[in-house]
């Protein structure tokens, strides 16, 4: 079967997007493939279709948890073998997926990096049969990446565990430096690297500046139509400006990270269907959405890196449909968020304070934890040894990129069983003790793979079912996990902690080695500044920052819009005049003749300018179809 018919298959597409099949045809050849593709760019399918078409299966490394979730739900729906590994997942179901996977029930295996590297996992590589390797959000390889994850550095390891396979990178934001560091690490001897046209031409772009932003979100609001999204800075900020807007009877939510899982996956759940025009959010919502008709696209203030903010602008208009990306600012922004970003560094001495904090909360012993997973709560630790949460999630972020422990992303996990005992063994133990009969049938019944697999349960249909409360159902199940007849991992939906290295009563931090980082960020924000203060063209700055060879003006952004009614009304429109008159010439030329002879910068402007002077006939054409001055 071709690559195209793949594609329809699976995906109902008769053609592949620009850059697309060219990326397709060089993962199948086997070439060591570095893909940068713009945010709703298409990347997955660049390694999905070869993933269907080659022997074995495709192990693809992922940062987060819900972006994992996102791309196997979505392969599932097609009818794709997929499943999803992280920290959060316990040993014993993991082993349980993994023989499955090893019987070919599974063409893609989506792996957090820190799994990837544990001794568990790998002692399953080479009975996996995988064909390709695929590393997603690549920038993570790199400390000048917006994301930088430490246990990326060591994906190389993989790549000599399993020589042969064939190995695709793929982002969606990656500066040439970026680039660099990617293929360094990978050791890619003669990488392929293919570059998607980041223009995305039915993109408004504006940076306004303002000191009511709740007044412009407003107004922008009721003027637009259709879906759209308001980043705010913090969980607080959103829920303020999620009830003023409700206050103007708009359709709107919040969404932070603060909130359960469930109640986010039903409020990112109603936006996605348009029972909720608004979503107004931090910078937790976004990752995996792929909503194709979102019009609009706020920041309520500049995010740090052009990177965070270029993919997060472009949730908008990806069905191809004008679409505008409007980021606020005031004069202090920029200043706030260096301090923070200064902040987000702490020193040595609370550094040490959350290493311990964190080990003893957990009561890990001097020499001991590595390779422990624990489910992981800031506001408890913090309360406990006294910390303000926000310096301890700094500490714990630094202390993950040094290399001694990892955080999973939190993500709603349902309930889940697996029975331990063979069938013949759970028939006898319904016989012999009757408080566990009604309930072992509803479950026997119901889920059909829980002596193969570890099977999502719900306590609250199996206790409608028996007519019992949920607390019963829930207190049965742990009596027979506790019996050794089935495993019981009840719902959760906290993030992961996953201790690499053993506890050591006096750890060494090397701040040294974070001072990258650092700069990289406030290298970030100084790009940030720049697109703030940019006067040409919003759209060309971003093709020129990822590296496009021309970048022409949109001509819709508001740069453009100030330039153009400069040109046209303002001091600029004699000398606009004069560059016409001289690309006419004595004899005239015809209009194709013209608008190639436009000069950058000023092509689009000279050309509103003709299109004008036309109208009123200040230029006519004669009968040979030359333009010419009346």
């Amino acid at each position: 079967m071709e690559a195209k018919d793949v594609l329809k298959k699976f995906w109902g597409y008769a053609s592949f997007r620009p850059g697309q099949q060219e990326v397709v045809n060089d993962v199948l050849k086997g070439k060591e493939v570095l893909a940068l593709f713009p945010t709703g760019g298409g990347k997955s399918i660049c390694f999905q279709v070869p993933g269907l078409m080659l022997e074995g299966c495709t192990l693809v490394v992922s940062p987060l948890v819900s972006l994992m979730k996102d791309q196997t739900d979505a392969l599932k729906k097609r009818n794709i073998g997929a499943l999803h590994l992280h920290s959060g997942i316990a040993k014993r179901e993991m082993r349980i997926k993994l023989e499955n996977a090893m019987k070919g029930r599974y063409k893609f295996i989506y792996v957090a990096p820190e799994r990837l590297l544990s001794p568990d996992f790998r002692e399953y590589l080479p009975a996996l049969n995988i064909s390709l390797l695929v590393i997603d959000e690549a920038h993570c390889i790199s400390q000048w990446g917006h994301d930088f994850r430490p246990s990326y550095l060591q994906i190389h390891e993989v790549r000599n565990l399993l020589p042969g396979v064939k190995v695709a990178a793929f982002t969606a934001s990656a500066s040439h430096k970026v680039q660099s560091d990617i293929i360094e690490h990978l050791q890619f001897k003669q990488p392929a690297v293919h570059k998607a046209d980041f223009n995305r031409p039915n993109l408004v772009f504006y940076a306004t500046q303002t000191e009511n932003k709740s007044g412009y979100v407003l107004k922008a609001l009721t003027k637009s139509e259709g879906s759209a999204i308001v980043f705010c800075d913090t969980r607080r900020e959103t829920e303020e400006m999620a009830r003023f807007l409700y206050e103007y009877q708009l359709s709107c939510d919040f969404y932070h990270a603060g909130l359960p899982a469930d109640v986010r996956a039903k409020k990112q759940e109603m936006w996605m269907k348009g029972q909720t025009r608004v979503m107004v959010c931090t910078n937790a919502f976004g990752m995996g959405v792929d909503k194709p008709d979102v019009r609009l696209v706020i920041h309520q203030a500049p995010p740090q890196s052009p990177e965070a903010y270029y993919q997060e602008a472009g949730r908008a208009g990806r069905d191809g449909n004008k679409s505008w990306c409007i980021l606020l600012h005031h004069a202090g922004d920029i200043d706030k968020i260096k301090e923070h970003i200064n902040q987000s560094f702490p020193d040595m001495v609370d550094l040490k304070r959350a290493y311990h904090a964190v080990h003893n909360y957990y009561n890990i012993a001097d020499g001991a934890g590595a390779g422990l997973n624990y489910e992981f709560d800031l506001k408890a630790i913090a309360d406990r040894y006294n910390m303000p949460q926000l310096l301890l999630m700094h500490c714990l972020k630094n202390i993950e990129i040094l290399g001694f422990w990892a955080l999973a992303d939190s993500v709603f996990a349902p309930s889940r069983i697996h029975f331990k005992w063979p069938y013949e063994n759970v028939y006898e133990l319904k016989i012999k003790k009757p408080e566990f009969e009604y309930l072992l049938d509803v479950i026997l019944r119901t889920y059909g793979g829980v002596f193969d697999r570890y099977e999502k349960i719900s306590e609250f249909s199996i206790a409608k079912r028996l007519k019992k409360s949920p607390e019963e159902v829930t207190r049965l199940l742990k009596t027979l996990a506790a019996l050794g007849v089935l495993d019981y991992l009840p719902i959760t939906d906290k993030p992961i902690i996953q201790f690499i290295e053993p506890r050591n009563a006096n750890p060494v931090f090397s701040i040294k080695q974070l001072q990258p980082l650092r700069n990289s960020k406030l290298e970030g924000l100084n790009i940030m500044n720049q697109y703030i203060q940019e006067t040409r063209c919003r759209s060309a700055f971003w093709q020129l920052y990822y590296g496009g060879a021309q970048a022409k003006n949109c001509g819709v952004c508001d740069c453009c819009q100030k330039r153009l009614k400069v040109a046209l009304t303002g001091k600029d429109r004699p000398f606009m005049e004069a560059q016409l008159r001289q690309v006419l010439g004595p004899h005239g030329k015809n209009r194709t003749e013209v608008l190639q002879a436009l000069p950058e910068p000023y092509a689009f402007e000279l050309r509103e300018l003709l299109r004008e002077l036309m109208d009123n006939r200040t230029i006519l054409i004669d009968a040979n179809g030359l333009l010419y001055w009346k």
